[in-house]
């Protein structure tokens, strides 16, 4: 057998080579993907880089989109010039010395308040503010970038809750996104072309001109289609030179001015070094701005790969139709397959047969028709999917959504607008919509001129139906027709010869090349596609070698990559328009969560919706804004921020800087897991009403129970916290405590006290004193207002009682016009479980609740075992559930012989502390058949005997069970129980509530329905603050009244 030792040494050789050339691939070196994308730590090559326009220093997590686009567009054959990487490079310099939170930005915002200008400031700015879709913003925001470029500003972006969470930070180290805290932020939604305080206007009025001495320190550039020709004169180099001296410029945009800036011989000589091939502008702004967030490129990447990656060729088609009744939607398809067919893009197809069986054989096409209406696509849909092809070629249609009309102001619509205009830029060809500015930047990311669809005129179909693009840019709609020199109107596509008019829209003017120009980049383009083939050839080669003898480990890898992806989020392989959708209304929970985390940090936050029912409640738009509000300032203040420290130095100095914006409430914790939930929610809410961030003590006993509540920061307060030391000693007894400090001596603390703390103890747990509870009467919390850091010890929802509170009243009722559904949402909001906990209650519910048709779950908790015996409690649980028709009786006579699985299967599942009630429960539908002839299963998933509030562990498994019960169809509580209030509050269901036993007697009736969702506060204040004297202060407002389980405890019910 002398072959024998040969073959074995090529079996040993060629899995080693598989595997250098594996690892050769992830790190980069494989040129049919994007080179280093696989590992954060090695360097971007220059296709990743796109040619060296991104700057290799972000991190790869943060945008995954940045560096992996590559690996979804073809390779450009567009290369941007060594003078513009360079440009870009020092703008990135200057934005992070001058952009939002640096030093030079807050003197800058002090100029701007006071209105003197300091002429040695090196920071000046564009803001851009929002005007229509989201093409027209890329646009826009596109030429207001150039123009920060050309005037060394600053660009910022005043982002509206309906673009967030849409693009990646474009600028490494800093942020473009224009602070929250911005002293003009209330004039900017107000800005509009007739604003007298905007350049336009100014110019109209002679307030202001190019011999004007005192300029103001911000002004107003209106640039939208309906500017007049006082707003046009911005492209005068005469009025340049006005706003070359004013610091900030507020520029309110609809469209892609950028070729008027050509027009300017001011910018003449610095704009043909930056971009020597004219028709480039935008494709590489674009590439270099606009860059999916994580979770829309995961609609992106996941809509691709499910539809679009097998075909051998993929076409886009993009319509927009701006007037149905001179477009009518049959002479739009009749202009759509005849375009395509002219141009050899779509197969026709025989109507006169019908597809028995799909051949596959012939070339495979995917088609992506993206439109607000999903007529075209199921026409076409169906014509492919009937009739076989003349030629052979097998055809698929997709549409990732029709939202039927524009809502710009919605951002779940912009994030699917986002998805659907890079997954149009990722085509090999592209067919789009005259006039489109949607259109217009898919082309321009592609890298690819379009087939236009020219605009059906008073439903006649034009003749030719559609041309191709002659230059990649998008059009400017509405230029200006003025010479600034000769100072008269003009057709400012004839002035210089790279401005011409566009080829869809004949006012319009576009960049072009001129002949020489195109023919000298033709020739560089088709050098590189040699080089690109050339260097291709060796790997496929090498493939075939090595796919002959290792089908095995690619086995191995396909497994393992399946492995991998059962571990995903549910329905993130859905289509575009079914994953976004989702995302609004149920994984969002109507809008309470923030949709910019990765999902796999925490999949409990967007999978929860996939074990609970939908909530009937949807959250007010009020909470919404507001909790978007707060996480912008939990950001900006939230640990490890500039803001905080230096909050911190203040606060052991204990000189309190009244020009601070950064205030906070400590949380610490006392007693179990309930109240712990029920008292953060209530100084959560406190936070939100006081413009104050919330920071959680977490002691070893809370480590990965819960998962961060907001974006990009944490809410635990650091180690090194000045007086973490003190934290766990505070009690009621505390001498620096607010409530002991008013008792002991009223001068040295009240509404006239000048020299107040830095920081203060607050003690609103159960036992607090009359003193401690004045914290809530609104002549309390003046004093409360100006002290930067309130430390609370607390163990109960003291929530209610802010209700009580005046100051408090206007800003909850917008909150909560519903007022049984405050824990509901909050609860959602913050609560979280860790991916440990997460496991361990998805693992427990696929095992044994998932198949029942209807789950029960039983909450139990016995505060005293003498005056709540066993038997006495469990004949409580049966006489409740066999009267509320939760559960089915017995035939006690008769011993069941084998299951016969016929009748309705409920789950029971079982919380307590104890085994005795599941094993009673259990062993009885076990043993003997029910009477209506329901199978019913009993679980439990832990017995701890006792509670163990500062084990970690057994936190986890009750934060398990709490969000176990929250997913049952039914709820039945104990009394008095936070562990049950948490949980109906989780699912927004009122239980059954088990009262409570007293002196070994069954209350009668021994259960009842929760009037209210709202959990109880046991330890309400007694106290009229404004009467100075004892009440009963469920009677004061009409949606604060008595518990159903606790007659002293206070709850909000809805007043009618």
């Amino acid at each position: 057998m002398p072959w024998f030792p040969k073959l074995a040494l090529l079996l040993i050789a060629l899995p080693v080579l598989f595997i250098v050339v594996l690892i050769c691939r992830d790190k980069g070196f494989n040129p049919m993907v994007a080179a280093g994308l696989m590992h954060d730590s090695s360097q971007p090559t220059s296709d990743a880089l796109l040619g060296g326009l991104l700057a290799p220093d972000i991190r790869r997590k943060s945008c995954l989109s940045r560096y992996q686009s590559i690996s979804y567009r073809k390779s450009s054959l567009h290369k941007p010039s060594p003078y513009l990487v360079s440009k870009l490079r020092e703008y990135e310099k200057l934005h992070k010395r001058c952009g939002p939170y640096t030093k030079s930005y807050k003197k800058s915002i002090k100029e701007l308040v006071s209105g003197q200008i300091d002429s040695s400031s090196n920071c000046r700015y564009v803001v851009w503010l929002a005007n229509c879709g989201l093409g027209n913003r890329i646009l826009s925001m596109t030429s207001a970038f150039l123009y920060a470029l050309l005037t060394d500003r600053v660009l910022l972006i005043n982002e509206e809750s309906d673009m967030s969470n849409m693009f990646c930070e474009p600028f490494p180290d800093a942020s473009w996104i224009l602070p929250e805290d911005f002293p003009f932020m209330n004039q900017l939604y107000s800005f509009g072309r007739d604003y007298a305080q905007s350049f336009g206007n100014m110019l109209e009025n002679r307030i202001i001109n190019t011999s004007t001495e005192l300029l103001p320190s911000c002004l107003y550039l209106y640039l939208s289609h309906d500017y007049d020709h006082h707003d046009k004169l911005f492209f005068c180099d005469q009025e340049q030179a006005i706003l070359r001296n004013i610091p900030w410029l507020i520029m309110k945009a609809n469209i892609y001015f950028l070729p008027s800036l050509f027009l300017m011989s001011s910018f003449e000589e610095e704009l043909s070094k930056l971009f020597p091939d004219k028709e480039m502008v935008f494709h590489h702004l674009g590439r270099y701005l606009f860059h999916p967030s994580n979770q829309v490129w995961k609609l992106i990447t996941s809509y691709y790969k499910k539809y679009l990656a097998k075909a051998e060729e993929r076409i886009g088609i993009q319509i927009r139709i701006f007037d149905n009744k001179t477009s009518p939607v049959e002479h739009v398809m009749d202009q759509i397959l005849t375009c395509t067919d002219k141009e050899k893009l779509l197969p026709r197809v025989d109507m006169g047969k019908s597809i028995v069986a799909p051949s596959g054989k012939g070339k495979s096409k995917a088609v992506l028709i993206t439109s607000l209406v999903p007529y075209y696509y199921e026409k076409m849909m169906n014509m492919y999917s009937k009739h076989p092809t003349l030629n052979g070629e097998v055809v698929a249609v997709y549409q990732p959504s029709h939202e039927e009309e524009q809502q710009s102001e919605n951002n779940v619509h912009n994030q699917k607008a986002w998805a659907e205009i890079n997954l149009l830029s990722m085509m090999d060809v592209l067919v789009t919509s005259a006039w489109s500015t949607f259109g217009y930047v898919a082309q321009g990311l592609g890298g690819k001129k379009p087939w236009i669809l020219y605009k059906i005129e008073n439903k006649t179909i034009p003749d030719p139906v559609c041309g191709r693009a002659k230059s990649l840019e998008p059009c400017f709609h509405a230029p200006p027709v003025y010479d600034c020199k000769a100072k008269r109107e003009v057709d400012t596509a004839t002035i210089i010869p790279y401005l011409r008019h566009c080829e869809d829209i004949y006012w319009g003017i576009k960049l072009f090349n001129n002949g020489f120009i195109q023919s000298s980049i033709r020739k560089q383009q088709q050098i590189v596609t040699k080089l690109q083939r050339f260097n291709m050839t060796w790997f496929p080669k090498l493939a075939v070698l090595l796919a002959a003898s290792l089908v095995l480990f690619i086995v191995f890898f396909i497994w393992r990559d399946s492995e991998l992806d059962a571990f995903t989020d549910i329905g993130l392989d859905d289509d575009l328009s079914q994953v976004a959708g989702e995302l609004t209304s149920d994984k969002l929970l109507g809008g309470l969560l923030a949709p910019n985390f990765t999902r796999r940090s925490c999949l409990s936050r967007y999978q929860s919706i996939s074990y609970r029912k939908s909530s009937r409640h949807e959250p007010s738009s009020y909470l919404v804004s507001r909790l978007r509000e707060y996480e912008r300032l939990h950001k900006r203040c939230g640990p490890y921020a500039e803001s905080y420290k230096k909050s911190i130095k203040e606060m052991v100095s204990g000189r309190i800087e009244s020009s601070s914006v950064c205030r906070y409430v400590v949380w610490v914790a006392k007693c179990g897991l309930g109240n712990r939930m029920l008292s953060i929610t209530s100084a959560f809410l406190y936070a939100l009403l006081t413009n104050r961030v919330l920071l959680i003590y977490e002691e070893a006993d809370m480590a990965n129970v819960f998962c961060e509540p907001f974006p990009d920061t944490t809410w635990l307060l650091p180690k090194d916290f000045p007086f973490n030391y003190r934290l766990s000693r505070f009690k009621q007894k505390y001498a620096k405590s607010f409530g002991n400090t008013l008792k002991n001596n009223n001068k040295k603390i009240s509404v006239s006290t000048e020299q107040l703390p830095s920081h203060l103890y607050l003690y609103l747990s159960h036992d607090y004193s009359h003193h401690d509870k004045l914290f809530f009467c609104d002549q309390d919390q003046i004093i409360l207002r100006n002290i930067p850091w309130l430390i609370i010890k607390s163990d109960v929802y003291f929530l209610p009682s802010l209700f009580l509170m005046p100051s408090f009243e206007e800003e909850l009722s917008k909150l909560f016009p519903d007022k049984e559904t405050v824990f509901h949402h909050l609860g959602r909001y913050l609560f979280h479980p860790s991916n440990q906990v997460w496991t361990l209650i998805t693992s427990y519910y696929k095992k044994y609740l998932v198949e029942a048709e209807e789950r029960i779950g039983i909450q139990i908790r016995i505060f005293d075992k003498k005056t709540s015996p066993f038997q006495q409690v469990m004949d409580q649980i049966l006489t409740c559930t066999f009267k509320e028709k939760l559960l089915p009786q017995v035939d006690m006579g008769k011993s069941i012989v084998a299951p016969s699985g016929k009748g309705k299967s409920k789950a029971v599942l079982l919380t307590s502390l104890i085994p005795s009630y599941y094993e009673k429960l259990k062993d009885m539908y076990l043993k003997h058949p029910t009477l209506n002839g329901e199978v019913i299963n009993v679980y439990q998933p832990s017995h701890e005997e006792k509670q163990r509030s500062t084990n970690n562990v057994h936190n986890q498994k009750a934060l398990a069970e709490i969000n176990l019960l929250s997913m049952m169809d039914v709820l039945v509580t104990s009394a008095r129980s936070t562990f049950g209030y948490v949980a109906q509050g989780l699912a927004g269901k009122k239980p059954l509530i088990l009262y409570k036993i007293e002196d070994n007697k069954i209350p009668n009736p021994v259960c009842g329905r929760a009037v209210s969702l709202e959990p109880c506060f046991h330890s309400p204040p007694i106290y009229d603050c404004k009467a100075k004297r004892e009440v009963d202060t469920a009677t004061i407002v009409p949606y604060l009244r008595h518990c159903e389980d606790i007659h002293w405890g206070i709850k909000l019910f809805n007043s009618t």
